[in-house]
């Protein structure tokens, strides 16, 4: 049951897997180039904000309402400008559940797809995690805490520990209230506000089939969402429009292209590099995958056969078989 429940929330709250590490409450701005800044998201996805003549564009808003608030407070270290538009790059809950913790009258930006997904996807879920996974999950726990009798132990503490993390965790989920874009565009966007030009593309999809990248031209550098999953394995969801024959081709085209700074949706502030390593991952994967398919081997051996040791990347690595799956599929 608990592995269940960690694999269905990741996949819409991807800073789960944060729970029980030592976060900062407050994340301190990082600032890329003239008027742009970033915060690498431990409680969810990356931000990215650029403060303008007229206003503050930011791209995502945090995984729940708390992170949302602390987002704010980062912003508010930078200036006191009011937040005017917000632009989610795509469907996933770590980038659009602290949209809450936001100004009522900030405008959010998206894919045109993006509607229809939260309808179909992200809330079903959400409400689903929030009425049954959850509860029970933390129901178990609280079964398991019961039957270890010595209340000084450290599996009693720890076990302890987890439930209040988590009840107060569930807490919180209950207060999101999702927000649907006011604006949706098809395949491109520009955004003309406060002297400053921001480009939203659609690129094909890779990670969903509603994932954007957002283009800061005159700084020289692009907000990729969760195309990019920088040192880690990324989320490969076929069921939210994922495709890594869509998501090599969407690393291709960028890594041709002369970029400064990449703020990933998780992991490390990179350059264009990055697009050339994630690429190179899911080609290789692909190589494997396509040999051993083609001496007869079925999904199972194949997921056996292959040894994640042999790629780089840390973290996610329950993703691993998944993504075996997925290039079996499309081969």
């Amino acid at each position: 049951m608990k592995k269940y429940l960690i694999i269905i929330i990741s996949i819409l709250f991807y800073q789960f897997s944060g729970l029980g590490q030592e976060i900062p409450a407050i994340f301190t701005p990082i600032k890329i180039a003239e008027n742009l800044y970033a915060i690498e998201n431990a409680k969810g996805g990356n931000i990215a904000f650029l403060v303008t003549t007229e206003g503050i564009v930011v791209v995502d808003a945090g995984s729940r309402p708390s992170n949302g608030k602390d987002i704010i407070e980062s912003i508010r270290s930078v200036s006191d400008k009011p937040i005017k538009f917000v632009i989610y790059t795509h469907l996933h809950g770590d980038h659009i559940f602290g949209i809450s913790a936001f100004p009522s009258e900030a405008k959010i930006i998206a894919y045109e797809k993006l509607d229809a997904n939260i309808k179909s996807i992200t809330e079903p879920i959400l409400k689903k995690s929030i009425e049954i996974d959850f509860p029970d999950f933390i129901y178990g726990l609280g079964e398991e805490l019961a039957a270890i009798e010595n209340e000084e132990s450290d599996e009693y503490k720890t076990l302890k520990g987890q439930l209040d993390q988590y009840s107060a965790y569930l807490q919180d989920l209950k207060q999101i209230k999702i927000r649907y874009p006011d604006t949706l565009f098809i395949d491109k966007y520009e955004l003309l506000f406060g002297g400053e030009r921001i480009i939203l593309e659609f690129p094909g999809s890779g990670h969903t089939n509603d994932n954007i990248i957002v283009r800061f031209p005159k700084q020289n550098t692009i907000h990729t969402g969760d195309l990019i999953f920088n040192g880690r394995f990324p989320y490969v969801l076929a069921t939210h429009g994922a495709t890594v024959k869509g998501w090599i081709a969407v690393m291709d085209k960028l890594s041709a292209e002369k970029i400064q700074n990449v703020i990933p949706g998780h992991g490390k502030i990179t350059n264009s590099d990055v697009f050339k390593t994630q690429a190179t991952y899911f080609k290789k994967l692909t190589e494997k995958v396509l040999a051993l398919k083609n001496q007869g081997k079925n999904i199972e051996e194949i997921k056996s056969l292959i040894d994640i040791k042999e790629f780089e990347l840390k973290g996610n690595e329950d993703q691993f078989p998944i993504h075996i799956e997925v290039i079996y599929s499309e081969l």
